[in-house]
């Protein structure tokens, strides 16, 4: 089986989650975040933005693909 044919589930929360980036993330590179007390993956949500989330940057956690948290400013 392709794994790039794979549908990519994705779930958006009801209610966004306070994060604080560790490792920059922008729209080709996905970074990690802190949140809730554990580091997690973490990608933008919107990935044809142009921008760039720096670390000890405040985000928010608005849903999750597979094990990667889906973050915007």
């Amino acid at each position: 089986m392709n794994l790039r044919a794979m549908k990519e589930e994705v779930k958006l929360f009801s209610t966004p989650i306070a994060a604080i980036v560790e490792v920059a993330i922008a729209p080709s590179h996905s970074g990690r975040v802190k949140c809730m007390g554990t580091y997690w993956p973490a990608r933008l949500y919107h990935n044809d933005c142009n921008l760039t989330l720096e670390p000890n940057q405040k985000v928010q956690v608005v849903g999750i693909a597979n094990i990667t948290l889906l973050v915007v400013r």
